[in-house]
């Protein structure tokens, strides 16, 4: 059995993890931003607006159902490793996507009486084809997460960063087909589902098939507490994500949700480092040096807000002045009315880099009660809010509401995590 790094060697790791995660992940954004431009200026606004539903209702799928799985995954891998442990593990993989793609089509079939209900894509298409079109994206998609999980928790991050760059590269061919068609709803929606389950085949296939005999068939994966608790917290966090859509899909025109998925678009560019930041944060609290140190968790809280503040401030601010010249530029001219709602979004994206570390030092702790409870309620206020603002003010309201609300819940998951370092260490000294 090896001997687990120093912590010196962690953070020359980690950092040299982040720099690769990054750079990879630059080449995924500017994939992401040619898919965001092909598909804005090349499809219609009815194309452009059931995209957006389309899409929102499958990355939920794929990012709640399989979040809480994948999660699990990945912390016990990341955490067995580093304890030296290179033994074991191999069916974890397989348990991990037969869990995720369970829970993929148990959140789609919850979905589908409410989207019925509501009436949402009505226009398009029927409820069922829509949410059936959705399961197999997410299905896809939730597989290549769980490939890159793999990779993260192994520190092989550059690895990791590859998969997300075929994952793009498979949908940018999409999009380019999808404008080269006639656009019609079955066509689109057969194309982007063909090429993520072509991208998770590619990714995850290989793995599935190498680790599929050391769990199927000696046991079946039942779902335990941890894993049930980080799914609410993932079905929370992902519904939180991406309710101010479905409510515009519900309440409002075809061209207000269409300006809506341009300003989310161009909000997930600004967050570009997002992802790294998460993907290295997630494994490195999950490092033997912070899951046994309260003050090494604190330390890495306290830390990262004094360093983030000035290059945060300087980077949302820059794109705040820089918005109404770039973005008539990229749609020329569909959608002016994102150009105020990513603006006001920006404030977000200002705060997910200051408390990037909260929901990973929590999760450290096994405070998965608290993320369920701190992100439902925030899902509740955020969807009221939006509900009570939609007609009367359209997306600046709906905005505005999700903007404040996602705000405060960074303070509070911050506050949270500096509270339980904070009284630990007072009882430990």
């Amino acid at each position: 059995m090896s001997t687990p790094a120093d912590t010196a060697d962690l953070a020359r790791s980690f950092r040299r993890g982040f720099a690769a995660t990054y750079a990879v992940d630059l080449v995924t954004k500017a994939l992401g931003a040619a898919i965001v431009v092909v598909l804005i200026r090349g499809l219609s606004v009815e194309s452009y607006a059931y995209t957006t539903l389309f899409l929102t209702l499958a990355q939920f799928a794929g990012s709640a159902a399989g979040g809480g799985v994948r999660t699990r995954y990945l912390r016990d891998e990341a955490e067995r490793l580093s304890r030296g442990d290179s033994a074991g593990g191999e069916g974890a993989f397989v348990s991990a996507l037969v869990k995720g793609t369970l829970l993929i089509v148990v959140i789609g079939a919850a979905a589908l009486p409410i989207m019925w209900a509501a009436g949402i894509g009505a226009e398009f298409t029927r409820a069922v084809n829509l949410v059936a079109y959705a399961i197999a994206f997410a299905a896809g998609f939730s597989a290549c997460e769980l490939a890159t999980a793999r990779y993260q928790a192994k520190r092989r991050f550059l690895a990791a960063g590859v998969v997300s760059v075929v994952r793009a590269t498979a949908l940018l061919a999409a999009a380019f087909i999808v404008v080269a068609t006639a656009q019609s709803v079955v066509v689109l929606s057969l194309v982007l589902v063909a090429s993520m389950l072509l991208a998770g085949a590619i990714t995850a296939g290989p793995v599935a098939l190498g680790g599929g005999a050391a769990v199927l068939p000696r046991s079946w994966p039942w779902f335990d507490r941890e894993e049930v608790l980080l799914s609410l917290y993932y079905v929370a966090a992902a519904g939180f994500a991406y309710v101010d859509v479905m409510v515009a899909g519900a309440l409002l025109s075809n061209h207000q949700v269409a300006t809506l998925g341009a300003s989310l678009r161009y909000l997930a560019i600004v967050q570009s480092p997002i992802p790294a930041l998460a993907a290295v944060l997630r494994v490195r609290t999950s490092q033997v040096d912070l899951v046994d140190s309260l003050a090494n968790q604190r330390a890495m809280v306290l830390t990262w807000l004094r360093r983030t503040s000035l290059p945060a401030v300087i980077v949302v601010g820059a794109t705040v002045l820089v918005a109404p010249l770039l973005i008539p530029q990229l749609d020329g001219g569909k959608y002016p009315g994102s150009i105020a709602v990513l603006q006001i979004f920006l404030v977000t994206a200002l705060s997910a880099y200051l408390t990037a570390p909260s929901v990973s030092i929590l999760m450290a702790q096994r405070r998965y009660v608290v993320l369920v409870a701190i992100y439902a309620a925030g899902l509740v206020l955020n969807f009221a809010g939006d509900v009570a603002v939609a007609r009367r003010f359209g997306l600046v309201g709906i905005a505005v509401v999700s903007s404040a609300v996602y705000v405060a819940l960074d303070i509070a998951l911050t506050a949270l995590a500096l509270r339980y370092t904070s009284k630990a260490t007072t009882r430990a000294g």
